[in-house]
């Protein structure tokens, strides 16, 4: 594989099992009305933005967001938070030879509040967040924020995700690692991106 010098990580499922904390607040919140999601729908319509394709009013499905976001920025939740398995070692090995992003769609004080909770946020020199530019990660410009930061081609920059918003780092120039959690796996991502079964084998594929 290529040299790179940048590596730009997602947040949510990717570092920290947010993606799971968030499923199961709305899960709850759903089960009100008797509604059931699955892991499969969850992930398929895009995590924090499934409530908004299961056929509710416009009324009771932004009450159930407030409900869900409410509880899932508590402070409560917050000490649910864990890293992903195998995180933290292989972001200490990274940090000592590649330069660090965060490249989210969360909000830039959220992300801020998750990283210095779990003690990461000195391995990061940048952290992109859902206010950057509009569309967030739909955007190809947010992608070429993260490279201009570094002063650094596309090309240079690996975008390791977990969903289909991830990918799309592809349509800028960067290369792109998938790491599918148990609700994006389900997902049909493209064959120009390196799909691995967990974040431990990202310092195999770079020759760390």
């Amino acid at each position: 594989m290529q040299s790179f010098k940048v590596i730009a990580f997602d947040l949510d499922g990717t570092l920290l099992n947010t993606d799971e904390l968030y499923f199961q607040i709305l899960k709850h919140e759903l089960q009100k009305l008797d509604i059931f999601i699955t892991e499969q729908k969850y992930g398929l319509l895009g995590l924090d933005d499934s409530i908004f394709h299961l056929g509710l009013d416009k009324q009771t499905a932004y009450k159930i967001r407030r409900n869900v976001l409410k509880k899932y920025y508590s402070d409560q939740t917050l000490k649910k938070i864990r890293f992903k398995k195998g995180v933290l070692k292989i972001i200490h090995l990274l940090s000592k030879k590649y330069k660090l992003a965060i490249a989210s769609g969360e909000k830039f004080d959220q992300i801020e509040r998750y990283l210095k909770y779990k003690n990461l946020i000195s391995y990061f020199q940048f952290i992109g967040h859902g206010k950057m530019i509009k569309n967030r990660k739909s955007n190809p410009e947010y992608f070429r924020m993260i490279a201009n930061f570094f002063k650094s081609r596309p090309e240079e920059c690996l975008m390791v995700g977990d969903s289909i918003f991830d990918t799309q780092a592809s349509n800028t120039g960067f290369n792109v690692v998938i790491i599918p959690s148990k609700f994006t796996k389900y997902c049909a991502f493209s064959e120009n991106c390196i799909i691995l079964d967990n974040i431990k084998k990202l310092h195999l594929l770079l020759s760390v």
